[in-house]
């Protein structure tokens, strides 16, 4: 049998998912191999040449090949199985071809994505290069820093322009958005230039409903960022800084939140001030309710009326996918992936964005 298996060249495929295993264990051991020689040299050689060409195409290169290789693979396991009830005569050499293709596929896809996208979960943070200090905070510290937040929310919030009482953004067309987060990333790049990197652009996801069932605002694939447009639009700008971070290098979801805001924050538009300051609250608020509800009262009554619409027709929106089979089942698998790829808290990494903010801020004041 095992004469028989060898016989297909694919089964060297096989060899690649043990070496990605190994380099992913590599970096657990010892990750400073990662930060010097893989996400600086190595993952940006693609992603600037790969990520670049992607972006001179309007629309989600990936998703769509995403679609059609699962056609594509739904159909052949489908005619695999009729052919191998059907057909007696050569069942054994077709099912074997069969797995290793199947396996060789897997190995290729897995070692891809460990060179692309998870090896980057386990280089230095960005509180080494900012030389920020992650410390406990007090209660007082999250309300000072809500209250920070919430006037800035207020202040923007001001300046946009509404369409049924909901916030609009300042550009009617998703793609002039995409160019002005590439502009508020660039401008964050002269104040952080490790975060240097092609001024590729965001793509509309034509699957948006799909990933607003699994309470998804954006996704990042190597080397192309989706943005979810069925979302309440102020959500988008602070989204797309958020993806942006992902196509840098940086991985993990709070450093994401927190450079995309401080992205947000460099925009000379209101609407993504607007938008990363509101993402950014919401975190913070929560880590307060959480801490001393009395307090957070006190910073919702602070809360403009404009503000609050904006929140509860947030909330609204995501509120028919929440509870559901389809996205709980998501959020599931999502933790699972993130704390296999060094983020311990999983999903609520996302919220880890505040002791980041609360570090940043601290430093500010000190200065």
């Amino acid at each position: 049998m095992l004469n028989r298996i060898f016989k297909y060249k694919r089964i060297w495929l096989l060899l690649l998912a043990p070496l990605g295993l190994i380099l992913t264990l590599s970096a657990k051991v010892d990750s400073t191999w990662v930060e010097q020689i893989h996400s600086r040299y190595v993952y940006p050689l693609f992603a600037n040449t790969l990520g670049g060409l992607l972006s001179l195409v309007p629309f989600g290169v990936l998703e769509i090949l995403v679609i059609f290789l699962g056609a594509g693979l739904l159909f052949y396991i489908v005619r695999t199985i009729v052919q191998a009830i059907r057909i007696k005569e050569g069942r054994k050499g077709r099912l074997y071809r069969f797995g290793l293709n199947l396996l060789g596929t897997a190995s290729v896809g897995y070692l891809f994505f460990v060179l692309f996208m998870g090896l980057n979960y386990y280089r230095a943070p960005i509180t080494d290069y900012l030389e920020l200090t992650v410390q406990k905070s007090t209660k007082e510290e999250l309300y000072d820093l809500c209250e920070l937040l919430v006037y800035d929310c207020n202040f923007y919030r001001e300046q946009l322009e509404e369409k049924e009482g909901i916030a609009s953004l300042q550009d009617d067309s998703f793609y002039d958005t995409a160019n002005a987060a590439r502009e508020a990333y660039a401008a964050l790049e002269e104040e952080i230039p490790v975060l240097q990197a092609a001024n590729v652009r965001n793509k509309p996801l034509l699957t948006s409903k799909l990933f607003s069932m699994v309470l998804t605002t954006g996704i990042y694939v190597p080397f192309e960022s989706g943005i979810n447009v069925d979302v309440p639009a102020h959500t988008i700008p602070a989204t797309m800084c958020h993806e942006l971070t992902h196509f840098r290098g940086f991985m993990r979801e709070e450093e994401a939140n927190f450079l995309g805001y401080l992205a947000c924050m460099k925009s000379e538009q209101a609407d993504f001030r607007y938008s990363g300051s509101l993402l950014a609250f919401g975190y913070a608020f929560n880590a307060l309710y959480d801490e001393d509800i009395e307090l957070a009262r006190k910073i919702a009554q602070l809360c403009d009326e404009g503000m609050l619409r904006d929140i509860e027709w947030e909330d609204a929106y995501w509120e028919p996918y929440r509870d559901t089979v389809v996205s709980n089942a998501s959020s599931e698998i999502y933790d699972q992936y993130l704390q296999s790829n060094n983020q311990e808290s999983g999903i609520k990494s996302y919220g880890e964005m505040v002791d980041l903010l609360l570090a940043y801020y601290r430093d500010f004041n000190e200065a």
